[in-house]
């Protein structure tokens, strides 16, 4: 009860209504690699992590792999068709040994219809989610290589990153294949893109996360 409470669209409950969500949740525990669900799969349920990260991403007509987003501890997933019945819109896969919290689909439907302040939450959320995805549509139209590696590395600081000095760090074991797939180029560009960045003293990075040195730098970048 106390870890869903910090989900916006469960934020006007009770404790009553907190105890009936409590009775159609349950937990599964997933390994790095283990998919949480396919792209294309019967919907069947919605999620929310409680610890780990779980990568949500399609395939393109060529077999690439497109990451569409990185989600931690807080989020819920997936973030669109709640309302029309269509299958999962994409491929969900833990990274990290994670555990979620999942509730029917059958189950959540009921809990907007019976909730209508919830709907209108989730509506807010798929609101958010779409407006991203058309910055980054409008970034891969615009913007060169190190435009879109940067604009990744701002929006992954904002999401998941912690105050470190000056600087900011990333606590994310991404590689630079994810980066390349979340900003639509191939992995010897970021390898290049990210050397030159370090050779800067922009940023440094390992396999569990990386430092940007100066977050005014990052968030002056456009």
């Amino acid at each position: 009860m106390e870890f869903l409470k910090q989900f916006l669209i469960f934020s006007s409950l009770n404790d009553e209504e907190f105890k009936q969500i409590e009775e159609i949740a349950i937990k599964r525990r997933y390994q790095p690699r283990m998919f949480v669900f396919m792209e294309g799969e019967e919907r069947e349920a919605v999620f929310f992590i409680k610890s780990g990260l779980v990568k949500a991403y399609k395939i393109d007509e060529d077999g690439n792999e497109q990451v569409i987003s990185l989600l931690q501890s807080g989020d819920m997933f997936p973030h669109v068709g709640f309302f029309d019945g269509s299958p999962y819109p994409a491929t969900a896969e833990a990274v990290q040994e994670t555990e979620l919290i999942v509730i029917r689909v059958d189950d959540f439907n009921e809990l907007l219809m019976t909730y209508p302040e919830m709907t209108i939450k989730v509506m807010k959320i798929m609101g958010k989610k779409i407006l991203d995805l058309q910055e980054r549509i409008q970034g891969f139209i615009s913007k060169d290589v190190q435009h879109r590696l940067t604009h990744a590395l701002r929006k992954l600081a904002a999401e998941h990153g912690v105050q470190k000095g000056t600087g900011v760090y990333i606590n994310l074991p991404i590689t630079n294949q994810d980066f390349a797939n979340m900003v639509g180029t191939s992995r010897e560009t970021i390898n290049r893109t990210l050397n030159e960045m370090k050779k800067k003293k922009l940023l440094t990075a390992d396999r569990s996360g990386i430092l940007i040195h100066d977050a005014d730098w990052l968030n002056s970048c456009n």
